[in-house]
């Protein structure tokens, strides 16, 4: 089992990124309270949606699965095709799908957690007039912040191009017709433990590594752009190839207002976890973010490079036997 394991930072100076349920004319973000303090969030689900719609911009051989909707009102319902033969983003991504043939469902190869604030802030609401012409002024609030939002990703290499029928949630993903449907294209056919499933070529498999990677260190995206642009591609990432889907990066940037790395934390991850990398690990820190700890990194012999480079040179650096 091979997983592209990482961490990785945005960096929001006046940002709304993700919005909550807005009340009494007051759009509001979201946050986790711990304590005395306010943790603003952009949701995993926003960090996909994200990354979907950038891949559907920037990679032009990327094919993203159509969506479809149905009922009406709390029935509503979305879904895609299904297809992770096909559609990228399908098997990139996972599903769930519903049809005459049963229910078919894929748990995602790419994984992501919450990107939570390192360091509580102050919430800021801002007042606003809406005037233009005649009548009456109508007034709103809207709240921002300034933060450093972080989190965990993952991509289990095995998984990707590879799937199963398997009777259990997440991984029945194909139906009886598409894996007629896989063997016609020349699908191969392997074991995944006790179980069959039908992989795609590795040239292929890699090709959508490679995209999701390119895409990572280029994503676009986030709420309130118009008032509060803010480039949400990440100004630092931390990752390697591992063993196992154990993430020894989450405690890198230390939990203060201004971001710096945590020292201790870093050596754990170097030293604790070296049996587990198959890979080097590669480090992006864009220029004016943490540089106090640019020698820090420098110092463990790691390359510092731009966070795009660090997630292209991971992907040019990928290996077809981290994908068996």
């Amino acid at each position: 089992m091979s997983f592209v394991t990482g961490y990785l930072a945005l960096y929001a100076p006046a940002s709304a990124l993700n919005n909550g349920k807005g009340e009494d004319n007051t759009g509001q973000v979201k946050a986790i309270r711990h304590g005395r303090g306010e943790y603003p969030y952009a949701t995993a689900q926003a960090l996909r949606y994200w990354t979907r719609e950038t891949a559907a911009q920037l990679v032009p051989q990327w094919q993203a699965a159509p969506i479809y909707r149905s009922g009406a009102g709390k029935r509503q319902q979305s879904f895609t095709e299904g297809d992770p033969i096909r559609y990228w983003d399908d098997d990139l991504f996972g599903y769930m799908r519903a049809e005459k043939e049963g229910t078919f469902t894929r748990l995602a190869p790419f994984r992501v957690a919450t990107l939570v604030s390192v360091a509580p802030v102050e919430i800021v609401r801002d007042f606003g007039v809406m005037a233009r012409g005649e009548g009456n002024p109508v007034l709103h609030e809207h709240e921002f912040y300034r933060a450093t939002l972080a989190g965990a990703f993952s991509i289990d290499l095995r998984m990707v191009g590879t799937f199963t029928w398997q009777s259990r949630t997440g991984y029945m993903n194909l139906s009886a017709s598409q894996r007629e449907q896989a063997a016609a294209l020349g699908l191969e056919e392997v074991k995944i433990g006790d179980h069959l499933a039908l992989r795609l070529p590795m040239e292929k498999r890699l090709e959508r590594v490679q995209a999701l990677l390119y895409t990572l260190g280029r994503l676009m995206g986030g709420a309130k752009q118009t008032l509060h642009y803010t480039d949400v591609s990440p100004v630092f990432v931390c990752m390697a190839v591992m063993k196992g889907g154990n993430n020894p990066f989450n405690f890198l940037l230390a939990p203060t207002a201004t971001p710096s790395i945590h020292a201790g934390a870093l050596d754990e991850a170097l030293n604790i976890y070296k049996e587990d990398y198959l890979s080097d690990v590669y480090v992006g820190m864009r220029q004016g973010f943490a540089d106090d700890s640019r020698a820090l990194l420098e110092s463990r012999g790691l390359t510092v490079m731009h966070p795009r480079q660090a997630f292209d040179q991971l992907s040019a650096d990928l290996r077809a036997e981290w994908l068996l």
